[in-house]
């Protein structure tokens, strides 16, 4: 009798570590500045590269920093609170590599829910770095630190990979997500406030000094990352 064929192979990566994160609170404009905190503490704490001069702090003031140093460094105007993800990209390379031009982390837009999400997975599994997305079309910061699909393995570089679901921090407090299972179906079409939705803000009509571009050009109505590329 034959043996019945085996399923796809399944590969799974979480870097999480619980001493990494902050909430963002007490202030509720700073989803980005915890989370870029956040993400280099968990860079550190994992042992990923080497380069990174950040030293691992979950200090309120630290997190105040970086949000004052985004928006000195963002497209998005001052009127508006918070900062964009080219200012959370620059703080990244910043406070994690000691330039805004270190290139480490990028900012990058994608015309479907799809390939913004293996994007997702592709980085952190090459590069066992936390990848930042954005919730409430573009109004809110969040970052996967892991991830579940069968097929390929994405620590190849392979895209022939289906995502059975990731794991999601929000650096709010209310919300309560630290380390979240998602499964790939909640994350496109979830409650808004874990779903990958399409960037709809369009208050970010400055041009950028690292890459050239305006902010709400390039990611009107695309689904936006932060993402490591080394």
């Amino acid at each position: 009798m034959a043996k019945p064929a085996s399923g796809p192979a399944t590969y799974k990566m979480d870097i999480y570590d619980h001493r990494a994160v902050r909430w963002q609170q007490p202030d509720a404009t700073a989803c980005t500045a915890a989370s870029a905190l956040s993400m280099l503490n968990t860079i550190f704490y994992s042992g990923s590269d080497a380069s990174i001069v950040w030293r691992p702090t979950t200090s309120f003031a630290k997190q105040e920093s970086i949000l004052a140093y985004e928006r000195a460094h963002m497209t998005m105007g001052l009127d508006s609170p918070g900062s964009d993800p080219h200012g959370w990209r620059n703080a990244l390379n910043y406070y994690g590599w000691g330039s805004a031009n270190a290139g480490v982390y990028v900012d990058a837009a994608y015309g479907s829910f799809a390939g913004a999400a293996k994007a997702v997975v592709l980085a952190l599994a090459e590069t066992r770095k936390p990848v930042g997305v954005l919730a409430e079309y573009g109004g809110h910061a969040e970052f996967v630190t892991g991830y579940k699909v069968t097929g390929a393995n994405p620590t190849t570089g392979s895209s022939d990979f289906t995502i059975v679901g990731v794991y999601l921090t929000d650096p709010f407090k209310s919300d309560g997500h630290r380390d979240t299972w998602i499964t790939y179906a909640r994350w496109q079409t979830g409650l808004l406030r874990v779903r990958f939705s399409a960037y709809e803000e369009i208050d970010s009509h400055h041009r950028d000094k690292i890459d050239g571009r305006v902010g709400e050009k390039e990611r009107l109505n695309k689904w936006v990352i932060v993402k490591p590329v080394k």
